[in-house]
């Protein structure tokens, strides 16, 4: 084996060593093994005991007493009235009473203990792990058709949504606040507006109405407020947003890792992972328009209307998993779950505007359903890099668009990949011409720089001759690729966040080109025939691709390692490559086909000459 060889293997291998370095700056730590979490209160909401401290420390005493409504669209009952002077408790216990919204899409359930949005079921969505799934293989519905109940994915946060006062270390959790419940029904006998009212004998007054958007994943939301007491201490409140129990993908752990939450202040969009955020909270202050919790493919949100908003916070708690949920994770994962916490920090409406109007979203990250709203939620869609950006939603219209055409997204990327190849023909057939014509010029290269050795100016010199000679550019192999470089990544950051492609069927084994591709398992060891057919393509590419012989085996090397790194990548994205490869070595063949290019050298003593009259001028 040579010397090439041997730097060649090297090579590999310290790219093998360095893996997780590479997977980061590339965005993948998703696949990267995360570090042990904190002990986890073992609630699904948690609400720290020093929060609560502070809140009996710095709070009057909310209490309350009162009937919740009966269903019905008639004159509310009295509210609650809420006793000032102690802690913040009931002075005796009410049932939690549960009312719910339902419409087409999905169902919200409400709780009148601190008006918490508990749960948000999403009808049209198919959990992998739900009652009747199989091996992490959802139940097989269309799309747009109704899932069963037991198996559509649920976003229940233990409270999904929830208003205090205050924000941060000064917050006061109302959630033993018991509300007045009405419901206002449509002709149908629907559910098409909820409001929660509470008041306390020190004239303080909350109000809270939900109302319903047809065919939308959104909700209105009014807060009123009334005579907060100065002795309270809070100038503003806070609505926060909680993530829910990331199991309803293939893989948890890879659902896990993409938990993040996201707010834009001004026109600074600041995402910062769960697992980030142990160490402390942090929080962003500015007009702030929305704040969310998201996961890979799902958000759950509140936006700003009407309301003066001051900031957001990014926090994180833990959450202790159940038996069941553990059973589906590996065995050495951690017992803990990660919860994100997103908040929007509101002013204190004066008594002159006392409503403060927002949207609330608890549905899919789908960009095209996101811009319909007009209020920048879109944004929270991770598309890639500012700069990639508007790549990335080009070609993801153009990928809707085509599905439209085709229902069938394996055969949407293959075309997708095909339109985005022979837009890029002439510069790829500019580049490997131009590598082919450099290759072509090696020898004579390699024997100008033997002669010329100990000349360097004469030798740059005979070489840039032999360019102008042959015309042949240095870069023209390099800047081809430099220019695909966006479309590269915007593909990338498509084909792995689009919704779209969620439980996407193609053919045969391959049930879901979100997720890796599975034949069957030896040893639990998953064995996956896209990620090897993709390393045959790469292999017939490097086969038409003319190459230096010392070298062809660290181009078999790294062809290996390409198979290392997309082995557990979603199945769309390896298709993806699979089909460029075999286009690109179709466009290899068609460049060899006329490669017929006469190689002109330069006379075997010009550069002696050159050499002998520079040194007979010394």
């Amino acid at each position: 084996m040579d010397r090439k060889s041997l730097i060649a293997i090297a090579l590999c291998v310290l790219i093998l060593l360095a893996y997780p370095f590479i997977l980061r700056m590339f965005g993948l730590d998703r696949f990267l093994p995360q570090p042990p979490r904190p002990a986890a209160v073992d609630t699904t909401r948690r609400t720290g005991s020093a929060d609560t401290a502070r809140a009996s420390a710095t709070s009057t005493a909310l209490a309350q007493s009162g009937m919740v409504a009966m269903k019905g669209a008639g004159v509310a009952p009295a509210a609650p009235s809420l006793t000032a002077g102690g802690p913040l408790h009931a002075e005796a216990p009410v049932m939690e009473r549960t009312v719910a919204i339902e419409t087409p899409l999905y169902r919200a359930e409400f709780s009148n203990h601190g008006a918490r949005l508990l749960a948000v079921e999403l009808k049209r969505y198919a959990s992998a792990h739900g009652a009747h799934s199989q091996d992490g293989r959802a139940v097989p519905v269309r799309s747009g058709q109704v899932v069963p109940p037991g198996d559509r994915v649920t976003l229940a946060g233990g409270p999904s949504l929830a208003i205090d006062l205050g924000s941060d270390t000064s917050r006061v959790a109302l959630d033993a606040l018991v509300y007045a419940v009405s419901e206002s029904l449509d002709a149908a006998g629907d559910v098409r507006a909820l409001t929660f009212t509470a008041r306390d004998n020190s004239g303080f007054t909350i109000r809270q109405t939900w109302r319903v958007r047809p065919d939308s994943y959104a909700l209105d939301l009014e807060v009123e407020m009334h005579g907060v007491p100065s002795a309270w201490r809070v100038s503003d409140y806070s609505l926060t947003t909680r993530s829910w129990p990331a199991f309803s993908e293939a893989d948890p752990m890879v659902d896990t890792r993409s938990l993040r939450t996201t707010g834009l202040v001004g026109s600074d969009l600041h995402r910062a992972p769960a697992a980030s955020l142990h160490h402390g909270s942090k929080r962003f202050e500015g007009n702030a328009a929305f704040a969310a919790v998201e996961t890979r493919y799902f958000m759950g949100a509140v936006v700003a209307i009407r309301a003066e908003t001051r900031a957001t916070v990014a926090a994180a708690e833990a959450r202790t998993l159940t038996a069941e949920e553990r059973a589906l994770l590996p065995a050495n994962a951690p017992p803990v779950a990660d919860v994100a916490v997103g908040s929007l920090v509101v002013a204190i409406p004066g008594e002159t505007s006392p409503i403060n109007r927002f949207l609330v979203y608890f549905g899919p990250n789908q960009y095209s359903a996101l811009e319909r709203l007009h209020v920048q939620l879109e944004r929270a869609v991770d598309l890639g890099w500012i700069w990639i950006r508007p790549f990335s939603i080009v070609l993801l219209r153009l990928m809707v668009w085509l599905n439209a055409l085709l229902p069938n997204y394996g055969v949407t990327i293959v075309l997708l990949a095909t339109i985005v190849r022979l837009l890029l023909h002439p510069l790829n057939m500019m580049s490997i011409k131009s590598m082919r014509a450099m290759q072509r010029l090696q020898p004579e290269m390699e024997r100008i720089k033997e002669k010329l050795k100990h000349d360097a100016q004469a030798m740059n010199n005979a070489v840039m001759a032999l360019y102008r000679d042959n015309k042949v550019n240095p870069a023209g192999g390099c800047l081809p690729m430099v220019i695909q470089m966006p479309l590269f990544f915007a593909l990338y950051s498509v084909l792995w966040n689009a919704i779209e492609l969620r439980q996407a069927p193609f053919v045969a084994w391959i049930h879901d080109l979100s997720a890796p591709d599975k034949l069957f398992t030896v040893f639990g060891f998953p064995i996956r025939l896209l990620p090897l057919l993709m390393a045959g393509s790469g292999f017939l590419t490097q086969r038409m691709t003319p190459t230096d012989p010392r070298q062809a085996s660290s181009m078999y090397m790294m062809n290996a390692v390409m198979v290392v790194f997309f082995y557990n990548l979603p199945s769309g994205l390896v298709l993806y490559w699979t089909v460029m490869n075999l286009l690109t070595a179709l466009q290899q063949w068609l460049a060899l086909r006329d490669d017929h290019v006469v190689l002109v050298t330069a006379p075997p003593d010009r550069a002696s000459a050159k050499v002998a009259r520079r040194a007979a001028s010394k």
